[in-house]
C-alpha cells in the first residue's frame, strides 16, 4: 500500500476511535481536515461582484472571493492563530473555484502571495498566504513566485490599527529581491487572506514597480 493510502487508512481508523465533530453544525465528519464539514464550508457567502473595485487605498479592481461573515471570520482566525494550514489550502481552492465560476478573465502569468515577515511565520508555524496561493495554484495551474519581493520589517498587526496607522506601519516594510530586476511577469495575481484598506497590497505593488512595469491583479479570500 502506498504511503498516502496508509495515511488515509490511518486517519479513517483514528476517526472511528476519536470521531471529529464539525464545530459549526456539530455533525460528525470523517476527518478533521478543513476544520469544518463540507456542508458548512458551502455556507461561505460569495462576496458581491465588484465589492472592492477601485475603493480604499488600493485604487484598482480587487476580486474578493467570500464575504467576511461569522463563518469566514472563524475560519480565518483558526487559519492564522491556530496553525490550521489545511484551512488555508482549502480556502485557496474554494476562492479559485469562485474566481473561475464568476468568469473573471485576467492575463495572469504568476501568483505572488503577500509575504509575511520571518518572525510572523515562526509565530504562526507557517505562511498562510503562501498556503492560500498553493490552493489557488492547484486549481488554476499558475506558478507561484516568492522570489520577487520580501518583507524586511516586522510590523504590528494591521488589524489592530486605524486606517491612517496602517499606512505608516507599512512604510519601508517591503523591498525587491536581487532576482526581481528582470524576471517580473507581465501579469501578476497578488494574493492575501483578508483586505481592509488595501495598504499592504499597495505597498507590495509600489515596491515591485520600482523594478519594472507590469499589470497587477488582486485576489483576496475574504473581505
Amino acid at each position: 500500500m502506498r504511503l498516502d493510502g496508509l495515511r488515509t487508512f490511518g486517519q479513517s481508523l483514528t476517526s472511528l476511535v476519536f470521531p471529529n465533530y464539525c464545530p459549526e453544525c456539530q455533525e460528525e465528519f470523517p476527518t478533521g481536515k478543513g476544520w469544518a464539514c463540507e456542508s458548512c464550508w458551502l455556507k461561505l457567502s460569495p462576496a458581491r461582484k465588484g465589492l472592492w473595485a477601485k475603493q480604499g487605498t488600493l485604487k484598482m479592481p480587487v476580486f474578493v472571493a467570500f464575504h467576511y461573515n461569522d463563518l469566514a471570520r472563524t475560519l480565518i482566525h483558526q487559519m492564522k492563530f491556530y496553525g490550521r494550514e489545511d484551512i488555508a489550502q482549502k480556502l485557496g481552492r474554494f476562492a479559485a473555484e469562485r474566481l473561475l465560476l464568476d468568469g473573471v478573465e485576467w492575463p495572469v502569468e504568476a501568483i505572488v502571495p503577500i509575504p509575511l515577515h520571518p518572525v510572523r511565520v515562526r509565530e504562526r508555524g507557517y505562511d498562510q498566504n503562501l498556503s492560500l496561493a498553493h490552493g489557488i495554484a492547484e486549481i488554476t495551474g499558475l506558478p507561484i513566485r516568492t522570489d520577487l519581493i520580501r518583507r524586511t520589517r516586522h510590523t504590528s498587526a494591521q488589524s489592530r490599527l486605524s486606517d491612517k496607522e496602517r499606512l505608516v506601519n507599512l512604510l519601508g516594510a517591503f523591498e525587491l529581491t536581487s532576482s526581481s530586476t528582470d524576471t517580473v511577469p507581465s501579469g501578476i495575481l497578488f494574493v492575501d487572506d483578508v483586505i481592509h484598506t488595501g495598504a499592504t497590497i499597495a505597498g507590495c505593488i509600489d515596491v515591485l514597480r520600482q523594478s519594472t512595469d507590469f499589470h497587477p491583479f488582486v485576489m483576496v479570500a475574504c473581505g
